[in-house]
């Protein structure tokens, strides 16, 4: 229990401070090319603190810089993936099956899959990679990633608005209530997706096996 209220007063004596602002961005602008950290974790922990709440963290100042860092983050995966060739860096059975998954998804739904590839972590770096290596026009990534990251943050920011409501006495609960919220929400998003494949290849085998008869 000490060492539960020492955590959660270090936290509550730290959180606001200039420099929580500035590691924040920097996590959301290198989870947008770099193996998964935990960007969405921190911007839901520290809206969770919001001064909405009695906290000590300004959402007028977080909000901004995690869309900043996350569309930075985005931008360097396209120019990385126009630059680079892909087969470097996914390598292995599991890195191709994802690079061939995220081609077929930006040829075939464009905008839909940069939208929802920005909640899944891991997976939005690939999508946004493959977006710049098949050169989708540049002007347009721009727009369609300004609205995902800022649907994006909405999103990170309402969990943790919502956990820092329901134990504003406990903040260090709400932490870890909105963190495990943020990830079974994308969970969920990516299982939907996945269903949604199964469910138009049952479609297809269907007709396909009708045209057989």
């Amino acid at each position: 229990m000490r060492l539960y209220d020492a955590i959660q007063d270090w936290i509550m004596s730290n959180a606001g401070e200039w420099w929580t602002y500035l590691v924040t961005a920097i996590l959301c602008w290198l989870d947008g090319f770099f193996p998964p950290l935990p960007s969405e974790s921190i911007v839901i922990a520290m809206s969770t603190l919001s001064s909405t709440h009695g906290g000590p963290v300004q959402l007028w100042i977080l909000v901004p810089l995690a869309m900043a860092g996350a569309w930075a983050g985005d931008n360097t995966a396209y120019w990385i993936g126009r630059k680079v060739p892909l087969e470097r860096l996914f390598r292995g059975e599991r890195g191709a099956r994802l690079l061939a998954k995220a081609h077929h998804l930006i040829h075939h739904k464009g905008p839909e899959v940069l939208l929802s590839g920005r909640f899944i972590p891991g997976y939005r770096i690939a999508v946004n990679m493959v977006a710049g290596h098949v050169r989708l026009p540049y002007k347009r990534f721009m727009v369609i990633d300004f609205v995902a990251t800022a649907l994006w943050a909405a999103l990170g920011v309402g969990i943790g608005l919502a956990a820092g409501s329901l134990f504003r006495d406990r903040p260090l609960l709400g932490i870890i209530v909105g963190v495990a919220l943020g990830l079974l929400v994308g969970w969920m998003i990516e299982r939907i997706g996945k269903w949604r494949e199964w469910r138009k290849l049952a479609k297809t085998l269907k007709a396909l096996d009708a045209e057989g008869k």
